[in-house]
């Protein structure tokens, strides 16, 4: 009988043996200290907690454990066997308790011990050959089931849940979680010296992450991977390299400066890189290092596409390195330390900004559905299959039907085009597409998606999931005194900003470039736009009001505030009122009357936070009125009432908000398609990206952090556009011509992966599909800015652009893709300067001296005509302003900080300068 079939029947005959051996070891024990508590029982680790935890938040899924190994092994060829670990003896030597999974006579055996000190977890974990021959391990998994936030109750997901973020990184690697509510403590588990983490996978609450993965990488035949798969030889019995040991280190934190310190203290690497880890080929990033352990080398994946570079640090622990890359898509950098170990940072490297939106914007009107006027759908801006090189579309759904026709057809991944390329045209404007614009509002929208203003009973409404067409034909069959209103679909409230911010860009571009536009024009687009925010706050609430406007964080629907200071402007006090009114309501309510305001349609969902922040910023700079009566919540049958507001208020509920925002943020994680990231690397990244940034420029008194953390997560998505030149194929997800300037809706970082999306599988990298990509696309034109800054660790940095230095003077070269908006920020100046149209002109230096307290720019004419544009400005100090040599006075604003000018613009080019 072979050796194999020995094995088995050995294993099958001894279990019986060892249940009655482990029957003795179910009891629950209990180690802890100050700063953690572990219970444990016959299996494992059940629970693992914090003493200062108000909430007692357990970070083990109920009915888990953590703490087993799932070893795979072969000592014949091709027979790969799983390690016995149902029946484990359990022992206590004094703080450490030890499982050992043998029966005796089976040729493996693993040894796992916990033990609590010094604040946190002691993991180890040996593993031992038995037999007289060797064997090779070929899967080591640890299964990490964690408490996800799944449930339905805001109170158990934001209080008990948690959410995982991980860099897989050889012997560099650590795992954090952060409460959905970003309140701390926080969990870290980090890799002891001499053990690495190689891969993972994930399915369900089956998360686990591998030491050794060759088997399971193998098996997998879709997808890639970037890291080695390795597998490990244990030599027989009694003889050298018969066992192997690794080994974790657990602990909680309670600030994300302290778990920086806690990588620091284990031996692994506190990295903060600049401006991000999605990098511009024009452009440099910065790598700070801070580390005890001792740096051998660090090596390019492409030498010679890469420039690397050590700079002078002014801290000893602390190594700084400047970086750019040549070769566009994924570079690796490996780092060598200690003589024999390893760790990786991975970035991504793409065409300049400007090229991207460029790219983006040509590739959207170029596929747009506008061959047949005969279609239903003719004009429409669909989804486009990286993969298959195809538009697909209501003909063509790729297998995208019934319910899910939403995302070919209507709702956000259809919607978010246009506002995205009218959002551009107002700083870059393109006759074809604008022209594109209007043909999709005049052929797709107006009297389609969107019902007219003649309609007789809820006009301006908008048609969403799943198929506008469809619902609209069933309306029409049962006649409109019939109307049924659910399946007609018009509730759906997250459709509404969509459109208000489409029409009021259209109404920019109509103002600021009048012969340009021929569908409406200026008023007429403002009228859409302030007629389809009005229905916004009345069709979700009166027909669905759990669905609900006021309660749930909308994207995009922070252009309500520029709509309502062009209603003012225009004089219509009654309809910019009435916007404020439903607007302050929805403040307050997120304000005062929800202790967490972070849900979306999912209990759990990351869509709120640009809208949380817009909220936290308005009530914090605006002095809302009180009310005593304000508004009836039919559902839960509750009158929201608000006898005081203050900004305090607002300011207080902006930390929470920020704390929610960075539970689901990479930050510590120093991957691109985590760092900065919303996990998956999707839309939200820049949406939720720029009240990080916005908060560092306008609020906080120690902008350092965010500023990192915002710009990284503004550049982060850039990853997803599939752009490149020839010898690249153009783009580095999808090869082809057809694909220049696609995009991906989000990033699988696994090597196969189950998406949510129809529970579709995705290789590693961008989705094939663009979808709701350029929502976050529409974001660009609220978070792009140049920013020179004073950084306490990597010194003066150009963020979206480039500097140099001489005789005290700043010269600056603003390659963030708009041009629009330029900040310095140092510890003894803060100053913003933003233009509403035109720009910065491209390759002409801003220079800021710092000895003369000036800041000169060149501004260039976009127009054909004079005009006048404003510039706001954005300082604690007082500051003269000059056009061409002309002092200008600003206009009369309330805001002492803030001070608004209008530039007179006749000629291709004026200098401003601006003096303190």
């Amino acid at each position: 009988m072979s050796f194999k079939y020995k094995h088995i029947i050995y294993a099958l005959f001894f279990i019986g043996i060892c249940k009655s051996i482990n029957s003795q070891n179910n009891k629950t024990q209990t180690l802890k200290d100050d700063n953690i508590t572990v219970e444990l029982n016959h299996d494992g680790i059940t629970k693992i907690i914090s003493p200062h935890d108000s909430h007692q938040a357990n970070i083990v899924s109920a009915g888990s454990v953590w703490g087993h190994a799932q070893v795979q092994y072969q000592i014949a060829p091709k027979s790969w066997l799983s390690i016995y670990t149902d029946e484990t003896t359990v022992s206590q030597n004094d703080n450490n308790i030890i499982y050992t999974d043998f029966i005796k006579g089976m040729p493996i055996k693993m040894v796992r011990s916990f033990a609590v000190n010094n604040g946190g977890i002691d993991w180890n974990i040996n593993i031992q050959n038995m037999s007289k021959f060797p064997l090779t391990i070929g899967d080591l998994a640890i299964p990490l089931p964690w408490n996800k936030p799944s449930s339905e109750n805001p109170e158990y997901v934001f209080e008990k849940g948690f959410v995982e973020h991980q860099h897989i990184a050889e012997n560099g690697s650590f795992i954090y979680f952060t409460r959905p509510s970003g309140e701390a403590p926080y969990l870290m588990v980090m890799t002891k010296p001499g053990t690495i983490l190689e891969y993972f996978n994930e399915a369900g609450n089956k998360y686990k992450v591998f030491i050794h993965s060759s088997l399971s990488a193998s098996e997998e035949k879709q997808g890639s991977w970037r890291l080695d798969n390795t597998s490990l030889k244990l030599n027989p019995s009694g003889t050298n390299g018969d066992n192997a040991e690794y080994g974790f280190r657990i602990e909680w934190a309670n600030s994300y400066e302290e778990m920086r310190d806690i990588l620091y203290k284990n031996n692994l690497f506190d990295t903060r890189i600049v401006p991000g880890m999605s990098i511009p080929q024009d452009l440099t990033a910065k790598i700070a290092l801070r580390s005890k352990n001792t740096i051998d080398s660090i090596v390019a994946e492409y030498p010679k596409l890469t420039e690397l570079k050590i700079l002078k640090s002014n801290k000893e622990d602390t190594k700084i390195y400047e970086v750019s890359f040549k070769k566009l898509g994924e570079n690796m950098l490996t780092i060598y330390y200690n003589g024999n170990e390893k760790t990786v940072l991975e970035f991504f490297s793409t065409e300049p900004i400007e090229t991207l939106i460029k790219k983006r914007s040509k590739f959207i009107v170029e596929k747009q559905q506008h061959t047949d006027s005969t279609k239903w759908y003719n004009g429409l801006y669909s989804i486009w299959d990286m993969d298959a090189k195809q538009l697909r579309g209501p003909d063509n759904t790729d297998g995208f039907d019934n319910w899910w026709g939403y995302v070919l057809a209507s709702d956000d991944p259809a919607l978010c085009k246009a506002p995205f390329l009218a959002a551009k045209n107002v700083f870059t404007p393109d006759d074809k597409e604008i022209a594109s614009l209007e043909y999709y509002l005049e052929n797709y929208v107006w009297g389609g998606l969107q019902l007219t203003n003649q309609d007789e009973k809820y006009p301006y409404g908008i048609y969403g999931v799943p198929n506008w067409k469809v619902n609209k034909d069933e309306l029409l069959k049962t006649g409109i005194s019939n109307r049924n209103l659910d399946k007609e679909h018009i509730w759906r409230s997250y459709d509404y900003p969509h459109l208000f911010m489409l029409y009021y860009h259209m109404y920019e571009i109509a103002k600021f470039y009048p012969e340009k536009v021929s569908y409406l024009d200026a008023e007429g687009y403002l009228e859409r736009a302030f007629q389809t925010a009005k229905v916004y706050f009345i069709y979700p609430y009166e027909i669905l009001p759990w669905y609900d406007t006021y309660k749930w964080g909308c994207y995009n629907e922070l252009v309500l505030l520029p709509i309502i200071k062009t209603l003012e402007d225009y004089g219509r006090h009654d309809d910019a009122d009435f916007l404020r009114n439903e607007w302050e309501k929805k403040v307050k309510y997120f304000v005062y009357d929800d202790k967490y305001p972070f849900r979306s349609e999912y209990s759990f969902d990351r869509t709120a936070f640009e809208s949380s922040y817009a909220f936290a910023k308005y009530g914090a700079t605006t002095d809302m009125k009180p009310d005593s009566k304000l508004w009836y919540d039919v559902k839960l049958d509750k009158w929201y009432s608000h006898p005081e507001v203050k900004k305090e208020d607002s300011k207080l509920f902006m930390e929470r908000q920020h704390l929610a925002g960075l539970a689901v943020r990479g930050w510590l994680n120093n991957a691109y398609y985590f760092y900065g990231s919303d996990d998956t690397l999707s839309y939200m990244a820049r949406m939720g990206g720029w009240s990080i940034l916005d908060y560092a420029l306008n609020f906080s008194e120690t902008p350092w952090d965010w500023l990192q953390l915002g710009y990284a997560s503004y550049l982060s998505s850039y990853a997803l556009v599939n752009s490149g030149i020839e010898n690249s194929s153009y783009g580095y997800w999808y090869s082809g011509k057809e694909n220049d300037g696609a995009m991906g809706w989000a990033f699988n970082p696994q090597k196969n992966g189950k998406i949510w999306l129809q529970g579709r599988m995705n290789p590693r990298g961008s989705w094939n599909y663009d979808g709701e990509a350029d929502l976050g696309n529409g974001a660009i034109f609220r978070t792009a800015a140049t920013i020179l800054a004073e950084d306490p660790i990597f010194g003066w940095f150009t963020y979206g652009g480039t500097h140099t230095l001489k005789n005290n003077t700043f010269s600056i070269l603003p390659k963030d893709g708009v041009l629009n908006t330029f900040w310095v920020i140092s510890n003894k100046q803060k100053i913003g300067v933003t233009l509403n149209r035109d720009g910065l002109k491209k390759d002409s230096p801003i220079t800021y001296s710092t000895k003369k307290n000036e800041i000169i720019l060149t501004i260039e004419n976009k127009a054909n005509g004079s005009h006048t544009t404003e510039m706001t400005l954005l300082s604690k100090n007082k500051w003269q302003v000059f056009i061409d040599g002309k002092e200008l006075n600003p206009e009369g604003n309330k805001n002492e900080d803030e001070k608004t000018y209008m530039l007179p613009i006749n000629n291709k080019q004026h200098i401003i300068s601006i003096k303190l």
